[in-house]
């Protein structure tokens, strides 16, 4: 076996040295700008958030207008609700939908929903607004998450097709008495669970079969 010359062995040396300081230093570089994107990640969370319950605070004092106002068009409150409903979506995408910030946000949002679902049955009885009301029980439980989003797929894409429908969304687990006030009332023993006018459909239920209901309500 040939052996290295002392001049060889340092020059070998130095390239061993030099693998690892650039080894080391994508090590640190990638730790450095991992904690960039995530504090970056956090501070555009959290403006989210605080946006979020600002708008919360605005829709309840707009909603106890409307109570006194019943014929007023509640469709610009319709659609910060929906833009309140995505924003929250986004922070159970970006933190945990077990999140206890998350569950906090919950908990008002949905007592307001449920506050606009019964504004929005009077108006249409008093002032013969053309709205169909959905209500959507799902579930972020390991067992029934998947499904329960599919369903929700659907019902977003027939609340934008038909416009005039309105789709109210519950977490079923979450841990208000309001919730287990709606599902004893409807009888809701299967999850997701959608109630078009009165009527349950248990289980997932396709667009297909949704539209043909909610056809037959216009027509």
């Amino acid at each position: 076996m040939e052996k290295l010359t002392k001049k060889e062995r340092k020059i070998n040396w130095m390239k061993i040295t030099a693998s690892l300081a650039l080894a080391v230093l994508i090590f640190v570089s990638g730790i450095y700008i991992g904690n960039l994107i995530t504090e970056g990640k956090a501070s555009d969370i959290a403006n989210i958030e605080k946006q979020a319950r600002m708008e919360l605070e605005n829709i309840i004092v707009e909603s106890m207008i409307l109570e006194e106002n019943p014929c007023i068009d509640p469709s610009m409150l319709s659609e910060k609700l929906d833009d309140l409903g995505t924003k929250l979506t986004y922070l159970e995408a970006e933190y945990s939908k077990s999140d206890p910030r998350i569950l906090e946000l919950k908990e008002p949002y949905t007592l307001l929903e449920v506050r606009h679902y019964l504004e929005m049955k009077k108006m249409i009885e008093e002032c013969n607004y053309n709205y169909t009301l959905v209500l959507f029980f799902y579930s972020n439980s390991q067992e029934n998450e998947g499904i329960s989003e599919e369903q929700g797929f659907v019902l977003d894409y027939l609340r934008k097709k038909f416009g005039n429908v309105k789709v109210y969304s519950f977490d079923a687990d979450l841990d208000i008495g309001i919730i287990e006030t709606l599902k004893k009332v409807n009888d809701i023993t299967v999850i997701p669970s959608t109630i078009i006018e009165g009527k349950v459909y248990a289980g997932f239920h396709d667009k297909e079969e949704l539209e043909k209901v909610l056809e037959g309500r216009f027509q």
